[in-house]
C-alpha cells in the first residue's frame, strides 16, 4: 500500500459501494479541475467490464487501454497514456476494446500497481468499478487515501458501509497473510459471518491479541494508516450530511477506522446534461455551483501537502462533516441568491425551491430509519 502522505506522486482511487452514485462523473471532473490548477494529472479507467470514461470525456475509443494490459504483456502502463485536449490531463482507457476479462490474478494486480507507480504525474486518479467485491477493494487498497462516492439514499449509504467493511477486512487479511494462525482465524471469521452477528473489528483485534499479543498491537497500528475520504454526491440539502455522519459513527464503532468528508456536490440538472453532451460540466460552467464544489474538493487535496492529512480550522467547526454542512448551507444560499436575480424565471425557481424543501423534509424523516437499518446490519 502506498502511503500518500509520504510520496510526491499521489495515487487516488475512487470507488462507490454501488453503481449509479456518479463516481465516474466525479472522477472525470475532479481530474480536470486538478489539471486546471496546473497539476499534471493522469485519469485511469480501471472500471473493467464497465469502462466509460472515454465517453464522459467525449473521446473516441480508438486507443489500447487497461484491458490490453491485463490480457497480455504487449504494453506497459506508460505506453497506454493518451494526451487529451486539455493541458496537464492525460488518460488511460479501460477495457472497451477487449472482451471477456474475468477475475484478475494477484500477479496481474501487482503489475498494474507497479505500472501506476511508474507514471510521472502529480496526481493519478483511478476510477474503479462499482460494487464491493475483493477485486475492486484490492485496487482501492493501492493507496491509503481512496475516495468513496456516495449519495444521500439509504441503499447508497448501506452499500458504502458494506464496501468499507470489506475494505478493512481485506486489509487485515493482506497485512497478516504470512501469519498462518491469524490468517486461519480471519478465514474462519469470514466464513462464519451472519447478518446481525458479525464481530466488530475491535472484537477481532482482541481475538488476534489472544493468538499473538504483538500482532494485536500491530493490527491497531495498521488500521491508523487507513484514511478513506467521502464525497457526498447528488445532494439536496445540508441535512443530507447527517446520513454521512451516521456512517462515520458506525465505522468508528464497528470498523475502528476514521473517515472524513472531503466535500459535497449538489444534484443539478447540468450534470446529466453534460453526460448527454459527452463534455464534462466543469469545462463550460466554472461558475456553476457544482463546478465550484468540484474545484473546492480538488483544492483541499492540492493544498494539503501531506494528503490525506486534512488541515482543518477547528476554531470554526468541529470536524470535516460539520464543515461539509456549512459548505452545503452556503451553496444553497448562493443558489437561492442566483435564482432570485433571474426575474424571468421567478415562478420556476419558487417551485424548484419548494421541491427542494419537500425533499429535505423527506430526507430528515428517512435519516432515522437509515441509521436504524445500518445499526441492524453492522
Amino acid at each position: 500500500m502506498i502511503l500518500n502522505e509520504n510520496v510526491e506522486r499521489k495515487i487516488i482511487p475512487i470507488a462507490g459501494g454501488k453503481g449509479g452514485v456518479g463516481k465516474s462523473v466525479i472522477a472525470v471532473n475532479l481530474a480536470l479541475s486538478m489539471s486546471m490548477f496546473g497539476k499534471k494529472t493522469v485519469l485511469v479507467d480501471l472500471d473493467l467490464g464497465g469502462s466509460n470514461l472515454h465517453t464522459l470525456l467525449g473521446l473516441r475509443n480508438t486507443n489500447p487501454g487497461m484491458g490490453n494490459f491485463v490480457s497480455g504483456r504487449k504494453y506497459s502502463v506508460n505506453e497506454l497514456l493518451c494526451p487529451t485536449d486539455w493541458d496537464n490531463l492525460y488518460f488511460i482507457p479501460g477495457d472497451v476494446l477487449v472482451y471477456g476479462i474475468g477475475e484478475i490474478s494477484k500477479s496481474v494486480k501487482a503489475r498494474i500497481v507497479k505500472g501506476l507507480l511508474d507514471i510521472d504525474a502529480d496526481y493519478i486518479i483511478v476510477d474503479l468499478g462499482g460494487g464491493t467485491n475483493f477485486t475492486v477493494v484490492d485496487f482501492f487498497l493501492i493507496s491509503n487515501s481512496g475516495l468513496i462516492v456516495t449519495t444521500p439514499q439509504t441503499t447508497s449509504i448501506m452499500n458504502a458501509y458494506s464496501f468499507l467493511k470489506n475494505y478493512v477486512f481485506r486489509f487485515l487479511q493482506r497485512a497478516f497473510a504470512s501469519d498462518k494462525k491469524i490468517s486461519a482465524y480471519l478465514k474462519k471469521v469470514l466464513k462464519e459471518r451472519r447478518p446481525g452477528e458479525q464481530k466488530t473489528v475491535s472484537d477481532m483485534i482482541e481475538d488476534i491479541s489472544g493468538i499473538n499479543p504483538d500482532a494485536g498491537e500491530k493490527a491497531e497500528a495498521y488500521l491508523e494508516v487507513l484514511q478513506p475520504k467521502l464525497i457526498l454526491n447528488k445532494m439536496y440539502g445540508a441535512e443530507d450530511v447527517s446520513l454521512a455522519e451516521g456512517l462515520r459513527d458506525l465505522c468508528a464503532r464497528n470498523l475502528s477506522i476514521s473517515i472524513e468528508c472531503l466535500g459535497t456536490v449538489m444534484n443539478e440538472k447540468i450534470v446529466n446534461r453534460s453526460i448527454n453532451l459527452q463534455r464534462p460540466f466543469i469545462l463550460d460552467n466554472e461558475e456553476n455551483i457544482v463546478s465550484e464544489e468540484i474545484h473546492r474538493i480538488s483544492q483541499k487535496i492540492i493544498q494539503s501537502s501531506n494528503f490525506p492529512e486534512m488541515p482543518l480550522e477547528l476554531d470554526y467547526y468541529s470536524d470535516s462533516f460539520e464543515l461539509a454542512h456549512i459548505e452545503m448551507e452556503n451553496d444553497l444560499a448562493a443558489l437561492q441568491g442566483s435564482t432570485e436575480s433571474e426575474e424571468d424565471s421567478d415562478e420556476y425557481e419558487v417551485d424548484k425551491l419548494l421541491e427542494l424543501i419537500r425533499i429535505q423534509q423527506s430526507k430528515i424523516q428517512e435519516l432515522q430509519g437509515t441509521l436504524r437499518i445500518l445499526s441492524m446490519n453492522n
